[in-house]
């Protein structure tokens, strides 16, 4: 079973569309702009390969209905942000998100703080107990971040990224349970009766 599309981002200044093959050329730059970023993790620039990677890549036994790579877009269409997050991994309701980046200019804006209470919402409604994530180390305004969004160091560990071996934190962020798919639709059908009775 695969999870229906995420609802509507509520994020000013943003809007969210899935991410597919046709939008590898624009991915790819988007990249090129986050170099910063790239260097960090890997130690080398983009590889020409990275949007590919992104859109393709899958963790062990899981099929591509399982992996959502959402584009986040600026009120010009300009893709300013990417979420790549994978369904019921590393086991059943779990979530493990790869990557939340925006590009240089839409940082300090808070757009993260957004997107991730909106991933939150949509993966606790859809069963998620959890979402997993690994930040390395050499990144300490991420960790900062992911601990503001409620995220627990979990364990820590090494890994090879490009040219660059570094230590990586593994960070959980712990769900309240979700009302399912029939739960929420109540409860917005509940509200929405209670805004007709107020009006």
């Amino acid at each position: 079973m695969t999870a229906p599309s995420a609802p509507l981002l509520e994020v000013p200044g943003l809007a969210a569309g899935r991410l597919r093959g046709a939008d590898e050329a624009e991915l790819q730059a988007f990249y090129e702009e986050c170099r910063d970023y790239v260097e960090l993790v890997t130690g080398e620039p983009p590889r020409p390969t990275e949007a590919r990677a992104l859109l393709l890549d899958l963790p062990p036994g899981k099929k591509p209905a399982d992996k959502y790579v959402f584009g986040f877009r600026d009120p010009d269409g300009r893709l300013v942000g990417v979420l790549d997050i994978v369904r019921d991994y590393p086991g059943p309701g779990d979530w493990y998100l790869s990557l939340l980046l925006f590009g240089p200019a839409s940082r300090g804006r808070r757009y993260g703080e957004g997107v991730y209470r909106w991933v939150a919402g949509w993966v606790s409604a859809e069963g998620g107990r959890a979402v997993h994530l690994v930040v390395t180390e050499d990144n300490p305004g991420a960790i900062r971040f992911w601990r503001r969004m409620g995220f627990q160091v979990k364990g820590a560990g090494t890994q090879l990224r490009g040219a660059k071996e570094s230590v990586f934190l593994r960070m959980t962020h712990a769900l309240a349970p979700g009302l399912g798919v029939a739960g929420l639709l109540g409860r917005l059908a509940a509200a929405f009766r209670r805004s007709r009775r107020e009006a």
